[in-house]
């Protein structure tokens, strides 16, 4: 009976083993760093669609004129760790992309003990010198014994996109400084709510006044970041900057039954562009655009079918408010 019970458990193990790494038993995690680059344990997890987080290496040669017809050895050089993540939007995993994007954010109580209340205006300063905004670590756990950590990882673009029959599609595109391997951390997922931002409790306005002609609407952030490598002893960037300000893109599709929004794109006319979302318990995400002008109106005739135009906009910095996007975000977390 042993004997036939050590087989079994050895068969069992093999069957195990033979099943591969599969990506519904890995897991992502994340935490704030006080110091770009010196790793932290994860504090927080979030259930993904996807991700595609790697490490690249440049390479370079040395060796021209050889006198060979193989090619030579190269060098190995910089080690540059980049991708993305995509999720739907929970209401308290949203507020930490927020915060990776505008760095700064502002704190009010709702409810005591409960509901709390985060509003982001956009960036305001530098989180450091050579570091443009708040770094986290990351863990990515693929189901292959250990996980990959990356170290001073920054948000680089942020797409909020919301569609008939779509959860609020996050897209998070991170810049991080090394990556490692560590020991898995024991991942806890968020369990109230366990339902993401959803298109049936969206609503948008144009211009102060409900829209509902508006069928896809996305919003991003783009920090135009660059990491930057210097001679200081080390196959990692030293510093990231970035290549231009902070920049909020609108795009979306919108019914075309008169012609009263290409005209605004052709008078180049400002409107306040506002999103509203709820969920159950008063979660709640508010995203205003207070000066948004359309960038792209293109009008055609693909087919026979119902005319709808993918049409693009950009936030335009109002100074009363001194912000180009303001996002809020109400939940049970005190602190991001």
């Amino acid at each position: 009976m042993t004997n036939i019970i050590t087989r079994w458990l050895i068969a069992y193990a093999l069957g195990c083993l033979a099943l591969g790494a599969q990506g519904y038993r890995g897991f992502f995690g994340l935490a704030k760093e006080t110091t770009w680059g010196t790793a932290i344990a994860a504090t927080d997890y979030i259930e993904l669609l996807s991700e595609s987080l790697t490490t690249g290496i440049d390479r370079f040669p040395t060796r021209n004129i050889f006198n060979g017809w193989y090619e030579p050895d190269d060098y190995a050089g910089l080690r540059r760790s980049a991708g993305g993540i995509v999720h739907a939007g929970h209401p308290l995993s949203v507020g930490f992309l927020l915060k990776a994007a505008f760095t700064n954010n502002s704190i009010s109580t709702v409810l005591s003990g409960f509901l709390y209340r985060n509003t982001y205006t956009g960036v305001k300063s530098e989180f450091a010198d050579g570091v443009p905004r708040q770094p986290y670590t990351l863990e990515v756990f693929r189901d292959i014994n250990s996980s990959h950590q990356y170290a001073g990882a920054m948000l680089n673009r942020l797409e909020l996109a919301l569609a008939p029959n779509q959860d609020l599609r996050c897209t998070a595109e991170w810049l991080a400084r090394s990556q490692l391997m560590i020991a898995a951390t024991t991942p806890t997922f968020p369990a109230s709510s366990t339902d993401p931002f959803a298109f049936d409790t969206a609503s948008v306005q144009l211009a102060g006044a409900a829209n509902t002609r508006v069928e896809a609407l996305s919003i991003s952030i783009e920090n135009q970041l660059e990491g930057i490598p210097t001679l200081n002893n080390a196959s990692t960037i030293a510093r990231v900057r970035t290549t231009g300000p902070q920049m909020i893109r609108i795009r979306g599709t919108l019914d075309f039954p008169d012609f009263t929004e290409q005209q605004d794109f052709i008078n180049q006319t400002e409107r306040a562009l506002s999103l509203n979302i709820f969920k159950s318990n008063s979660f709640n995400l508010l995203v205003e655009v207070p000066r948004m002008v359309y960038s792209a109106f293109p009008v055609g005739m693909p087919g026979r079918g119902r005319l709808t135009v993918a049409f693009e906009g950009m936030a335009r910095y109002l100074s009363s408010s001194a912000a180009a996007i303001m996002m809020v975000i109400s939940n049970t977390k005190s602190n991001y």
